[in-house]
């Protein structure tokens, strides 16, 4: 029974199929279907360009934010770097500083106690302060000088140090260093003028020790006379 209800529906279908009036119509859903699918389509894509457009837009401006970062990152990088380069050049400075220190405790109870008046206090701090002074280091190669003249040469070596040292370190302070050390050469036929002469040397003759190098302004006036033996 079922099937021949189903038998004349499909022929009843059929038939209605064949009418035109049921074609344009089917044509015209059909027709309205594909333009609903193609406008919501369209706006789909539409929506999709503009967000691809919006991305494209924010990785252009992380873009730029990574290359600004990546120049400040350049810049303190080098900052960094200089910073660090004088810090090395620090420690360095404060390291012999430190070494000439600690020599200038194993020198001679009674050279201790003649520096007293050109290096007070007790830190190397305060050795540094002193030492950098211009008097203090005249005071000192005063000193030297005398030890030399007096025939106490076995603390000389730490002495000079000491006076190189300072000598150098008091001639950064300046843009146009004050002073500059006095050109004594081996070998140079000694000049009294120029140079004193150390106990134990011939009378005159070429330089063959300089015991304590002088130093002469920036004009070219001789301030202390190198200390030579001949």
């Amino acid at each position: 029974m079922n099937n021949d209800l189903n038998d004349d529906f499909i022929q009843a279908l059929m038939v209605s199929l064949q009418d035109e009036r049921i074609i344009e119509k089917i044509k015209v859903i059909a027709e309205a279907s594909s333009s609903n699918q193609m406008r919501e389509t369209k706006e789909l894509l539409i929506e999709k360009e503009k967000e691809i457009a919006r991305l494209q837009q924010e990785i252009e401006s992380k873009k730029e934010e990574i290359n600004q970062y990546q120049i400040e990152s350049r810049h303190l990088h080098k900052k960094l770097e200089s910073y660090f380069n004088e810090l090395q050049k620090r420690r360095t400075d404060y390291r012999e500083a430190e070494e000439l220190y600690e020599a200038v405790q194993q020198l001679s109870e009674t050279t201790k106690k003649s520096l007293k008046g050109i290096f007070k206090g007790d830190t190397v701090q305060d050795f540094i302060v002193c030492g950098v002074q211009y008097e203090n280091i005249s005071s000192l190669w005063d000193f030297i000088k005398n030890e030399i003249m007096e025939g106490r040469e076995l603390e000389r070596e730490i002495l000079l140090s000491l006076f190189e040292y300072f000598f150098q370190e008091y001639s950064k302070t300046f843009d146009t260093p004050l002073y500059k050390r006095q050109e004594a050469k081996l070998n140079e036929v000694f000049r009294e003028d120029l140079y004193i002469r150390a106990p134990h040397s011939q009378v005159s003759g070429d330089i063959t020790d300089i015991l304590l190098p002088g130093y002469v302004s920036i004009n070219g006036k001789i301030i202390k006379k190198s200390i030579v033996r001949i």
